[in-house]
């Protein structure tokens, strides 16, 4: 059970579908201003169009022009209305024979293609079609009876003549054809939207007919603040996508590739998206089978180190910068290194609020802040000297070369090295740094490793703990960590070990123990399985709590179990960064 609110239903809306009228059969009555936009809209589409209209009203440029240009998806019959007009398939119109008479021979079937308009248009304008014109009474046609089912997908009616247009609309839903009255809105089954199209990209704003005027209006200002290229971003979406479900096809991992899509889409900005091809395609897709989503910065470390590779020597790229890089480490530091002064901060769970007041201080004091780049834009804004993001993860990339794992190894801590690097840059200029780290330095932060890599290059670090997410995000879900006949024991741990499986040394079942665990979203499965192990022996029923995005935007805790955990975070699209905690205290505070 999710524990946010409920937003409570409001009647009265649209239901906004993606209709795919692709090769359907799309009637257009009229031939004005209105007739031309659903023209539009439908070809864009793919339909097949018939456009009806009768002789003595004026045909739009536009129409006759899109008639022109697409002669195989549009037919135009210039006439009056008929009933039969509803229940005749695509290109099966007979024009009648007295409207022919002085126009230009057309089609066999006596409709007028595109092919036939040119000529067929400047004749013939006030002739009365004396077949199916006369709607005084607007009865149906004998032969809409003899048909089972419509040839018509879609009906548009774009005319003024209101009792015609009734006439319409009531031979339309008796047919079952979905239809769209012009300026009626008690008459559509459906509304157009004012819309935005940016290759595969459609933005689509209704009023429920109440103001498209306005719905223009609106539709104008959330196209203007779209991310740049975001057309080109969902294109190469599509490839990766399609690429995927061909990769891994089935049912039975369907729910692994929406899990694993939704999450690759999320940390990806529009513009990194928009920059994919072949190369960096398969370099994404290589990460699907061990739950890895790589970062496009790992993306292009890879591919610069794959075109690196073809130019120069791999063993020269591994071994020869080592000797240099030794030596350095164990040379005196220069004057300038002296004055320099390194600080781990703990940037706490991402509430600025949350910070301690040294932290901030040190924020606004440092010369060079390198921080990772899910701690949020409100926390590194307190930042005034040069700040460096650092990409999300950090995980192992393969590369394929005639070095085998070595070349693993080398791209693995490249992201690593390259924070360390930028620290050491400002270190060597005498600068204070500011390495700012999501959580606590020392509780899944990395900070020892960090502080070791440092203290063989000459610099020793301050730290400035903060509050861990494996604290808070229990605390923001009424969680007690401890509590007397409940919980007295804590274990936190991670869900990616080292080359990014599971720890082996899992806790055992004890009813008084809570186990809080870290980047387990994608292993969901694994870690309910395994806990529920002989070897481990932890009930199925035990409380299990999601905690997603503690003390940020888009905060919300998810009640489950140890059995039904895997299921819960499938059915919730869980994402990271979230918080498993397991154990009986989940069920102290909260209440179902």
């Amino acid at each position: 059970m999710v524990r946010s609110a409920i937003d409570p239903i409001r009647p009265g809306a649209s239901l906004i579908l993606a209709w795919q009228i692709k090769h359907r059969h799309v009637v257009i009555i009229g031939g004005g201003f209105v007739a031309a936009g659903r023209l539009v809209n439908v070809l864009e589409a793919d339909a097949k169009v018939t456009v009806i209209c009768p002789e003595e009203e004026e045909l739009s440029k536009t129409v006759q022009q899109h008639i022109l240009d697409h002669p195989e998806s549009t037919r135009l019959i210039r006439r009056a209305f008929r009933d039969s007009d509803l229940t005749t398939k695509f290109g099966e119109h007979t024009v009648a024979a007295t409207s022919l008479s002085s126009m230009t021979p057309v089609s066999t079937s006596g409709t007028v293609t595109g092919l036939d308009l040119a000529s067929s248009l400047t004749a013939h304008r006030n002739l009365q079609d004396r077949h199916g014109s006369d709607h005084s009474d607007y009865s149906s046609d004998d032969d809409t009876e003899h048909f089972s089912e419509p040839a018509v997908d879609m009906v548009l009616s774009a005319i003024d003549n209101i009792p015609l247009s009734t006439h319409i609309y009531n031979l339309s839903k008796r047919l079952s054809i979905p239809v769209n009255i012009a300026d009626v809105p008690p008459q559509c089954d459906f509304y157009f939207c004012s819309t935005h199209r940016d290759k595969n990209l459609q933005v689509a704003v209704s009023t429920s007919g109440k103001g498209p005027k306005l719905a223009n209006l609106i539709r104008r200002h959330i196209a203007d603040h779209l991310p740049n290229r975001v057309g080109d971003a969902i294109e190469q979406v599509g490839i990766l996508r399609a690429k995927l479900r061909k990769m891994a096809p089935g049912p039975e991992v369907g729910p692994k590739r929406m899990r694993w899509m939704s999450r690759f889409c999320e940390e990806w900005s529009m513009e990194d998206l928009a920059e994919l091809n072949e190369q960096s395609i398969q370099i994404v897709l290589s990460g699907f089978k061990d739950d890895v989503v790589y970062s496009a910065e790992q993306v292009k470390e890879q591919q610069q180190l794959a075109q690196a590779q073809q130019e120069i020597n791999i063993s020269e790229i591994v071994t020869a910068p080592k000797v240099e890089t030794v030596k350095a480490r164990h040379s005196a530091k220069t004057e300038v290194e002296q004055t320099a002064r390194l600080i781990l901060v703990g940037a706490g769970p991402g509430d600025p609020d949350l910070l301690t007041r040294k932290a901030a201080r040190l924020l606004e004091e440092a010369d060079i802040v390198v921080a990772d780049r899910l701690i949020p834009m409100e926390i590194i804004d307190i930042a005034k000297g040069e700040v460096r993001i650092a990409p999300k993860k950090r995980t192992s990339l393969p590369i394929e070369s005639d070095q085998g794992s070595n070349a693993e190894v080398v791209s693995s801590d490249y992201i690593q090295d390259q924070l360390n690097e930028w620290c050491l840059q400002g270190l060597r200029e005498g600068k204070t740094v500011v390495r700012l780290k999501q959580g606590d330095p020392f509780i899944f932060g990395r900070g020892a490793e960090e502080i070791l890599f440092f203290r063989g290059h000459g610099f020793e670090a301050e730290i400035v703990p903060g509050i861990s997410s494996a604290l808070s995000a229990p605390s923001s879900a009424l969680i007690p960590l401890t509590h007397r006949g409940s919980s007295d024991q804590v274990v936190i741990t991670t869900a990616q070990a080292k080359g990014g499986v599971l720890p082996d040394n899992f806790p055992v079942y004890d009813a008084k123990k809570t186990v809080v665990i870290l980047m387990g979203v994608g292993k969901a499965k694994e870690i309910s399985e395994l806990m529920q192990s002989s070897k481990l022996g932890w009930p199925a029923d035990v409380p299990a709590v999601i905690v997603e995005n503690a003390h940020c935007v888009g905060e919300r805790s998810i009640d489950a179990t140890l059995g039904t955990l895997a299921q819960i975070v499938e059915e919730h699209e869980a994402v990271p960064p979230a918080v498993f905690v397991i154990g009986w205290a989940g069920s102290v505070l909260r209440r179902a």
